[in-house]
């Protein structure tokens, strides 16, 4: 942006990867600019780079650095004076061990590197800082960890031996390990930040394996084991937690908390402070009301944490603000926020606050205050008074899960923040937030299309729940956020519409979370498999589910089992035994022939795949030769046309391998054919057989999209204006002759396949060809929009009428298409390109002397090359859903009226 976010222009968006760590601007020369592939967190759905990349003209065009084996990108740093000198962070590999980390530098612009810091090939570097005044000096917080090739919350190895803080103050030729005052066993994630007015003042945010424990013989704090809200003056519960404390005192579901000994209880967050002001084995007496009744009981309240053995610990893995005097003296090998007065060599805890260590651990102080600090969390901490305490307020009104901040060095109260959410930006100290709304930046898991018009689209978000949209809209003015709704919340994943009815709508969250809306009503019915004595039930962090297309009433989805409902989700039940090898697995992928209803595939995340041709009485594990050992089944397509043949996509990167995995089978997984070809390395996400060409194949990988003409022999890259961005899904519509591309992290994305389904080796081979038309549609205007100014989100929309196709081998001297009526008069006439290559030409459907629009029937268009004439029929219909014929004159010149002001 050069207008403060009010418009922005994507400036790296076609290199190899488009995952970023960093990104870092030449302080003498700021047209140099460098970044840093690949995400640095440590999340099972993140994605990786590719190196370095270095521009010198502002962004324009960039170039690959090197350091291509770096996986993950920690931290930038340029130096002030000399822009050749440049320090990276490399994370390294989250799903295996390699050397390419560390911390790495240059004094030649990137074209050698130098290792500086290195301690094994488990360790990376996560932060790097350098100190305002003198650039030698350095801070880095280097990190261990792992993840293992399951969905789980957290890194299964979150703390190590080569985790620690260094310093350097000869840049970076030698470097101290720095320990005075830090925990003393093994560390994870640290951040750091200098104080711009004094650096001699450092704050560190250090995750301990020591997290949320307190000390030996201490008073643990209270766990009620209830969960509630506010209602009527009180605290109704509406969990009861089985075993604790509550259910021991007999208390239920629906009862109304009024008073805990002796003190009035008017909330739900007044509940929740009484029990923090207790310690675990008092006993309190509790009245409440049941039915209207009022009525008592005694109640001792067990220990939180007892059963992790971290009582001060979080939900989600961090620690909670502010209880560093409950800790004890030794409370600082817990972690928390730390402070240097001295550059960092000696080191106090001034707060216990680590809200999720290994997904945030961020810490900002302001430029020119030491007192005021910032903790980047699921919420944003700040505190005014050097650390002693947190309020966890600061982000009210922004979207949870804040991983980027950047304050104004020349004004504190100017800052910009990065959530889950998006972008959003204070001029006044966190007190009011703007949200910047115009980034097509969404990380979309899933997509489906319903059969509306036009058709709608709807998908699931990495931590933005599941929306719905128009895919496009009348006028000529595109999509806008106010044009979208929401479904579900969560983490969004798949999003499918009842063929039968476009308003009920299945989706789901995270680990199985599923449902369905009606979009007419508003009504919600939850879907979740039946959890059976003595049987394990596990999700995946997107459970695959689906409507059957044989009747969408049946609904199948898939744990470690698969389920079937003949009711719309309701009433599921098990069809299948544990198809899972290991302890955490579960399926991540689920198929239904649309030939036999009996044909069910299924597929996981350790590697086993599984067919059933009896509906699910019998189920034979498959095995695929052609993989390597397991590797997660990401994608299972049964094809349309054969009833025995299936592909399968997997992905190997959850398993250290980043090869390309596309087979399919003839024969019902008896033999196995390889699809890869010429594909390059890569992982590939899923595989979509198109639904009226047999031999067309869509294949969406790490990097964006192929397209094969001949059933898998030969790739083609299908990305064109499409950044290279991970295409987690595509939707291919049954009528529309268009796919959508769900892609994580450049929202999604519609193509007209019209042409592609018509190509083959034949017409390929043709001096000239002319594809076929869709049938094309009078829309009718939209009634027109307000005014919103430049700083807004608007989406593309198709060409209005119809795209005339063609494709020449070589250059000819002359391209003419005519249109004709039923009648043969012309009433359409373009000049095309005449050089070798495709060529599309979009005819509004208006008449070329007129400019009036046609009428809907049958037309003739007719190309014309050097004098070879090829024609096809083009039908044009009325809007389906507002016919001009339905329409009164008066209607009609209202809406030709309307549609010039919004054209206008």
């Amino acid at each position: 942006t050069v207008n403060g976010g009010v418009t922005f222009e994507a400036q790296f968006q076609h290199e190899a990867s488009i995952s970023i760590g960093d990104i870092c601007l030449a302080p003498s020369q700021p047209d140099i600019i460098w970044l840093g592939t690949g995400e640095n967190n440590g999340r099972n759905s993140v994605s990786w780079g590719d190196g370095v990349y270095k521009s010198t003209d502002g962004g324009k065009t960039w170039k690959n650095m090197g350091l291509k084996e770096s996986f993950q990108t920690g931290r930038i740093l340029i130096h002030p004076e000399d822009p050749n000198i440049v320090y990276v962070g490399a994370v390294g590999r989250l799903w295996g061990n390699n050397e390419q980390r560390g911390i790495f530098k240059t004094v030649d612009g990137g074209t050698h590197w130098e290792k500086v810091l290195y301690i094994d090939d488990m360790t990376g570097c996560i932060e790097l800082a350098m100190h305002p005044q003198d650039p030698d000096t350095l801070l880095a917080a280097m990190y261990e960890r792992r993840r293992d090739p399951f969905d789980g919350g957290n890194p299964v190895k979150r703390y190590g031996a080569g985790s620690g803080l260094y310093k350097s103050t000869d840049a970076g030729a030698t470097w101290k390990k720095l320990t005075e005052g830090l925990p003393t066993g093994k560390l994870g994630r640290i951040a750091v930040d200098y104080l711009q007015s004094n650096p001699d003042i450092i704050y560190a945010l250090l995750e301990s394996e020591e997290i949320g424990k307190a000390p030996p013989g201490s008073h643990l704090p209270a766990l009620m084991g209830i969960q509630g809200n506010s209602r009527d003056g009180s605290a109704t519960l509406t969990t009861i937690t089985k075993d604790g404390a509550a259910e021991k005192a007999q208390l239920k579901k629906g009862d109304l908390v009024t008073e805990i000994d002796g003190k009035p209880v008017e909330n739900y967050r007044g509940l929740v402070d009484q029990i923090r002001a207790h310690k675990a084995g008092d006993e309190v007496t509790v009245k409440y009301l049941r039915d209207d009744k009022p009525a008592e009981t005694q109640l001792t309240f067990a220990a939180r944490g007892s059963s992790t053995g971290r009582p001060f610990g979080t939900r989600l893995g961090g620690q909670t603000a502010n209880i560093q005097s409950k800790q004890g003296p030794e409370g600082f090998q817990t972690g928390g926020v730390y402070k240097s007065t001295d550059g960092g060599e000696h080191w106090q805890r001034v707060n216990s606050l680590n809200p999720r260590p290994f997904y945030f651990s961020q810490i900002r102080v302001d430029p020119s205050n030491e007192q005021i600090l910032y903790v980047l969390g699921i919420s944003l901490h700040q505190s005014t008074d050097g650390g002693k305490s947190f309020r966890s307020d600061a982000g009210k009104r922004t979207h949870p899960d804040h991983h980027a901040m950047w304050i104004n060095p020349a004004n504190g109260k100017h800052i910009v923040l990065g959530c889950d959410g998006g972008l959003n930006v204070t001029h006044d100290q966190t007190a009011t937030w703007d949200f910047i709304d115009n980034l097509n930046i969404g990380q979309f898991y899933h997509v489906g299309v319903d059969t509306s018009t036009p058709y709608r689209v709807f998908g699931g978000l990495q931590d933005n729940g599941s929306w719905g949209g128009p895919s496009a809209t009348r006028g000529s003015i595109g999509p806008t956020e106010h044009d979208w709704f929401v479904i579900g919340g969560g983490d969004g994943f798949l999003c499918l519409a009842d063929p039968e009815n476009p308003d009920s709508i299945y989706y789901e969250s995270q680990y199985g979370r599923m449902g369905r809306i009606n979009l007419q009503t508003g009504a919600r019915r939850q879907i979740r498999a039946p959890k059976k004595k003595g049987q394990e039930l596990r999700f995946s962090w997107k459970t695959p589910f689906l409507l059957s297309p044989h009747n969408p009433r049946i609904f199948f989805c898939a744990g470690n089992r698969v389920y079937r409902s003949l009711n719309q989700g309701q009433g599921l039940e098990a069809i299948s035994p544990d198809l899972t090898t290991t302890l955490k697995g579960t399926c991540t992928a689920l198929a239904q022939s649309p030939r036999d209803a009996n044909v069910l595939y299924a597929g996981t995340d350790d590697g086993n795949l599984w067919m059933t041709s009896n509906g699910g009485e019998r189920w034979e594990k498959l095995i695929v030769p052609l993989i390597p050992g397991p590797r997660r089944v990401n994608s299972i397509e049964l094809s349309r046309f054969e009833t025995q043949r299936a592909y399968v996509v997997y992905d190997g990167h959850y398993y250290d391998d980043d090869e390309p995995y596309v087979v399919v089978t003839e024969d019902q997984g008896k033999t196995w054919k390889s699809l890869r070809q010429n594909l390059p390395s890569g992982t590939t996400r899923v595989l979509r057989e198109d639904v009226s060409n047999r031999d067309l194949l869509l294949l969406g990988t790490e990097t964006g999209l192929w397209v094969s003409l001949d059933r898998g022999n030969h790739w083609n890259r299908l990305n064109n204006n499409l950044p290279h961005v991970a295409v987690h899904e595509i939707a291919i519509h049954p009528t529309a002759g268009e796919i959508v591309a769900a892609t994580h992290g450049r929202s999604l994305w519609i193509l007209n396949i019209t042409a592609l389904r018509q190509m083959n080796p034949q017409a390929l081979k043709q001096p000239v060809h002319f594809f076929k038309p869709h049938t094309a549609v009078l829309w009718q205007g939209a009634t027109g929009k307000r005014f919103y100014g430049s700083r807004r989100f608007v989406g593309t929309n198709p060409p209005t009428g119809s795209q005339l196709t063609y494709a020449l081998q070589k250059p000819v001297k002359r391209v003419q298409l005519t249109v004709t009526d039923i009648e043969g008069k012309v009433v359409g006439q373009f000049k095309g390109s005449n050089k070798a290559g495709l060529h599309q030409i979009n005819w509004n459907l208006r008449q070329r002397k007129s400019n009036g629009r046609v009428k809907s029937g049958t037309y003739l268009v007719t190309l014309n090359a050097d004098g070879e004439k090829t024609s096809h029929p083009l039908t044009v219909i009325q809007d389906p859903v507002y016919p001009a014929s339905t329409l009164t004159f008066d209607e009609s010149e209202r809406l030709r009226k309307l549609k010039k002001v919004t054209d206008d």
